[in-house]
């Protein structure tokens, strides 16, 4: 318990650092350090017996990608929007997760097939990737801080949601969720993480932590809401690859706290589910 609590106050401290005290560049520098380290996991939970097989993919694909986008542009210049579909993109592979939850362990076939092992991993990884830069880099030219708490009000959907989850699940939890997949997670804990999630949300609304997101309360909290219960899928979608995989954590990068993916799983489903649909619903300014 001890090495847990340490590790995760110098974890809090290292986003808070990377967050609101580095340049875009050591921020990008970052972002594609938590991809990379999360390919070097993903590998074996999408079936590949090296690690390295899944991680020099990957790479490529992200050098393409920065090849394409120069993410150093996005401070100076407009966002191309086909780096907002790029983001968008990843909507398929947890749209495709919901049924593939409800069903498992059953229809686990694909799992077996690492083409499509490849692409579902690529889906998890590059969309987040991409909505990291596109967060930090908002509003970039007449506020260079207000990006940074873009990408924190984002990330704190999810943690709000699993802290208002864990405690109301154990004062009142008794139904369980996806019992095959995460026995512990339950419907009544569910709804509390999403109330939590929501009134956090309105809080730093008022602060301009949402920034050109935040222009129709609305919206921004419809987005949120769905935000959030994509966030329980991605932690959930983790879960069942594990599961598949036969392994108990992702990796051991951060003592006490188990991989990259097991700290970053909500996210990777929360930041591109929440870009999306502010994008489908015409509450992002700059677009």
């Amino acid at each position: 318990m001890k090495t847990r609590i340490i590790t995760g106050i110098v974890l809090i401290a290292a986003v808070l650092a990377w967050l609101f005290l580095a340049g875009y560049e050591i921020f990008t520098i970052g972002a594609l350090f938590m991809y990379m380290v999360g390919a070097y996991e993903m590998g074996p939970l999408v079936g590949f017996k090296s690690r390295l097989t899944f991680l020099s993919i990957a790479a490529i694909a992200a050098c393409v990608l920065f090849y394409l986008a120069v993410p150093g542009n996005f401070m100076i210049k407009p966002i191309p929007r086909w780096c907002f579909y790029v983001v968008s993109s990843g909507m398929l592979v947890w749209l495709v997760s919901l049924p593939l939850l409800y069903r498992f362990p059953k229809g686990d076939g694909w799992h077996k097939n690492r083409l499509l092992g490849t692409v579902f991993a690529l889906l998890m990884l590059l969309p987040f990737l991409m909505g990291l830069l596109i967060l930090r880099a908002d509003s970039f030219a007449t506020d260079p801080r207000q990006g940074a708490f873009l990408v924190a009000g984002v990330m704190a959907l999810a943690i709000a949601a699993d802290t208002g989850a864990y405690f109301t699940g154990r004062a009142i939890g008794k139904t369980p969720m996806i019992p095959r997949v995460s026995p512990h997670k339950t419907v009544e804990g569910l709804c509390g993480g999403i109330l939590l999630a929501l009134i956090m949300m309105v809080v730093l609304t008022r602060f301009g932590w949402y920034s050109d997101y935040g222009h129709d309360m609305a919206k921004l909290l419809i987005a949120g809401g769905i935000t959030v219960l994509f966030s329980v899928v991605g932690d959930l979608v983790e879960s069942m690859l594990k599961r598949m995989a036969g392994i108990k954590d992702s990796g051991r990068i951060f003592p006490g706290h188990g991989g990259m993916l097991d700290r970053i799983d909500s996210q990777l489903a929360s930041i591109p589910v929440f870009i999306t649909l502010n994008l489908i619903m015409g509450n992002i300014a700059q677009v």
